[in-house]
C-alpha cells in the first residue's frame, strides 16, 4: 500500500503540472475564476496571478503534508504502544497523509482543468462541467472517511 500511495502522489504531481501548463497556455490575459449559475464570469484576475497563485497553493499544501509526515516519522513507537506510539497506527497515518497530499493534488488539478475549460471556450458551461466541481470534494470526503476507518481499527 505504501508504494501505491507514493506512486499515486507522484502521478498527481505530474498531473497538476500538466494541468497547470495546459490551462495557462490556452488562457487569455485575463482569467475568469468566479462564475454564476448561468456560467457568466463574476471575477477576473491576470494570467500571471492565476499561474503563481496555483503554484503557491500547490506548494503550500504539499509542504504542510510533508512536514506532518516528517514529524510522525520522528515519533518512537512499539508494537503494543498506545495511541500514536503504536507502530501500525503511525505507519497507517503516514500513508494517509501521503495519500491526502495526492488527493489534494488531484483536487487542484481538477480545479485547473475546470477553470481552463471555462476560460477557453463559450461552448462549455457550468452544467456540462459540473462533475469537476463535485468530484474533488467527494474525493476529499472519502479520504477523511478512510481516516475514520484507520482510527477506528482495533490495534494490539
Amino acid at each position: 500500500m505504501d508504494k501505491f500511495i507514493g506512486f499515486f502522489r507522484n502521478v498527481t504531481i505530474l498531473l497538476f503540472t500538466g494541468a497547470l501548463i495546459w490551462s495557462y497556455a490556452f488562457m487569455a490575459s485575463q482569467v475568469n475564476y468566479r462564475f454564476d449559475p448561468a456560467g457568466d464570469a463574476l471575477g477576473t484576475a491576470s494570467k500571471n496571478t492565476y499561474f503563481f497563485g496555483a503554484i503557491i497553493v500547490f506548494l503550500l499544501a504539499n509542504v504542510v503534508c510533508s512536514y506532518f509526515t516528517r514529524v510522525l516519522k520522528k515519533i518512537t513507537t512499539t508494537e503494543d504502544g498506545r495511541g500514536i506510539r503504536n507502530r501500525s497506527l503511525k505507519k497507517d497515518l503516514i500513508n494517509w497523509i501521503k495519500g491526502f497530499a495526492g488527493v489534494l493534488n488531484l483536487f487542484f488539478s481538477l480545479i485547473l482543468v475546470f477553470l481552463g475549460l471555462m476560460n477557453m471556450s463559450a461552448d462549455y458551461n457550468i452544467k456540462t462541467l459540473g462533475f469537476y466541481v463535485y468530484l474533488g470534494p467527494v474525493l476529499i470526503l472519502s479520504w477523511f472517511f478512510y481516516l475514520a476507518v484507520i482510527l477506528g481499527k482495533r490495534r494490539s
